[in-house]
């Protein structure tokens, strides 16, 4: 199974147990080793609560699976053979429950506010580098308004880092090296925290928060002259 394949079952599973809920943004990340990740960012329009759908298991262990599981058709308990290994895997793919390879929580609502408004400023763009040998492939797909998309290879460039922010946060999630991968860029755990930081703030009372500083203006002391020195300079311009 390739890549394509494994991001499309596993959206296919996760629409079909999320057939009420709108879809805010795709993520798929493809590693040259087969430790691929597909991610999903939901909202209900009922309540207005956003759900984090993500991949359990990557596809190079999910192609082992799938080899087991044929190994197993042709084999009996004793490990004797006793029929024909599939000759595609259409067959195994169809029989395979993709539900189980994914998890479904509930997703912070002042981080998917934030995503939101980052979405609705990128809509209609396709920001996408090309693609390069040797490196991991993120894609970002947002469904919000007229759409976006960002693509890259390996570390983000300056015109995906949003995205790179955004998948920052939605990383937290997931555990091993697609963790690692999608949080190693410094420049977007920066601009998360700066992101994180503005939400801390918004939600701050008015009163508990810092004054402005006036700007400095610097002080100009003008000299000072008293009666006596007025009378003194007088008579000196009369000499």
């Amino acid at each position: 199974m390739d890549a394509t394949r494994y991001f499309e079952e596993m959206h296919r599973a996760m629409a079909a147990q999320k057939t009420a809920s709108q879809l805010v943004l795709t993520a798929c990340y493809q590693d040259t080793a087969g430790s691929d990740a597909y991610l999903e960012l939901r909202r209900n329009p009922a309540d207005g609560s956003f759900r984090i759908l993500y991949s359990t298991m990557g596809r190079s262990d999910l192609n082992f699976q799938l080899f087991r599981k044929g190994w197993q058709l042709c084999h009996n308990a004793a490990g004797e053979l006793t029929g024909r290994f599939p000759s595609s895997a259409e067959g195994l793919i169809a029989q395979t429950d993709f539900r189980a390879f994914y998890r479904d929580e509930s997703f912070d609502p002042d981080k998917a506010a934030h995503i939101l408004d980052t979405l609705r400023r990128y809509a209609g763009q396709d920001i996408s580098a090309s693609a390069q040998q040797g490196g991991s492939r993120v894609t970002m797909t947002s469904y919000i308004q007229g759409g976006a998309r960002w693509a890259y290879t390996g570390t983000p460039d300056s015109a995906c880092l949003p995205a790179a922010a955004i998948l920052y946060w939605l990383a937290d999630q997931l555990a091993g090296r697609e963790r690692r991968a999608l949080q190693a860029c410094p420049q977007a755990a920066r601009l998360a925290a700066q992101w994180e930081t503005e939400i801390a703030f918004a939600k701050t009372p008015v009163l508990l928060r810092p004054a402005p500083r006036r700007p400095y203006t610097p002080y100009e002391r003008t000299p000072m002259r008293n009666k006596s020195w007025q009378s003194i300079l007088t008579v000196m311009r009369t000499m």
